[in-house]
């Protein structure tokens, strides 16, 4: 089998039927591993940059009652709407964004990628900012919209900002949630001025409690599972640094800064109380999440990486 790539542009050379092991970060070869998704897709890990990813194993046969994997679930349209979670988003943004102006100057125009009901976008127009945004969720779009906000489709991402125009791209929990990204980045960083920031969040595939569950289930051979609030479809990509500095340097930007901070503990306690009637293994991870969380956070290994990068300030990519 052959998973290295035809070119930067991503196109792989792997023979049809066979489980396709390419790193969508680094483009280094993968290894599986036994966790599988809805019947259908397996946990890769990669070789080379540390990087997790799904990927469909034609060996295995879909599961029909597996429920259609979407981000804009119902309940998650009230509870990005919650005063109390969106008081915690903005906590982070105030510091991830002063953080951002420390190490590659100010920002006072910002595009937000995957800006769901313009949570963002609100913080920043708030804070004196010209920002708009963009997302894939049309109800989504409609929500932001109606909130009076500069939000469309991606589609329509050039109808809002011009090419080489704009201070920052934000991307908050959005890279991990595409199959491959390194096109999406090349297309929204076109938007971006030369030298402008990129400052984006995503699950630490090195966050230490992902290598327990994985050894648990893989010890048990599947029969001991506390893997489902870490691994699901939603998240096609689990990235280290190394991968995240292999495909924004692909991407013609530079790494200055990350930081490991964990979940906000509000949105998280809503949706594992959410769950926890569903199974014990929900019920236990409810409970046992604010003392990993707190852990966590006291020793620096927080679940999330929020990197600060800036674009080559000749603007190529």
């Amino acid at each position: 089998m052959r998973d290295s790539p035809a070119g930067e542009g991503g196109e792989s050379r792997i023979p049809p039927g066979s489980l396709d092991l390419r790193c969508p970060a680094c483009l280094g070869r993968g290894r599986p591993l036994r966790l599988t998704v809805d019947g259908r897709y397996r946990l890769i890990r990669c070789l080379r940059c540390g990087t997790q990813y799904f990927r469909p194993d034609p060996g295995l046969v879909p599961d029909p009652t597996a429920p259609v994997s979407e981000y804009w679930e119902r309940y998650k349209f009230q509870l990005y709407a919650d005063s109390a979670v969106q008081r915690d988003y903005e906590q982070r943004y105030r510091s991830a964004l002063r953080e951002a102006e420390r190490l590659a100057g100010p920002i006072r125009s910002v595009l937000d990628v995957g800006c769901g009901i313009g949570n963002f976008v609100a913080y920043a127009r708030n804070c004196a900012m010209a920002a708009y945004g963009i997302d894939v969720d049309a109800e989504a779009v409609a929500v932001a919209r109606s909130r009076g906000l500069p939000v469309c489709l991606s589609e329509d991402l050039d109808t809002i900002a011009p090419d080489r125009a704009l201070d920052a791209v934000t991307l908050w929990d959005v890279i991990e949630h595409l199959y491959d990204p390194a096109p999406v980045l090349r297309r929204v960083l076109t938007k971006l001025r030369p030298g402008g920031v990129v400052l984006l969040e995503t699950p630490d595939a090195a966050f230490p409690v992902r290598s327990l569950v994985l050894a648990a289930y893989s010890m048990s051979r599947g029969r001991f599972s506390l893997t489902g609030h870490l691994y699901y479809w939603e998240h096609k990509i689990y990235f280290t640094e190394s991968g995240l500095n292999a495909i924004l340097s692909r991407a013609g930007c530079e790494i200055l800064g990350v930081r490991h901070q964990t979940s906000p503990r509000t949105k998280m306690q809503e949706i594992f109380n959410r769950y926890a009637a569903v199974s014990y293994s929900n019920r236990i991870i409810a409970r046992l999440w604010p003392l990993l969380e707190s852990g966590a956070r006291h020793l620096g290994r927080g679940n999330k990486l929020i990197v600060t990068a800036r674009l080559a300030p000749n603007g190529q990519q």
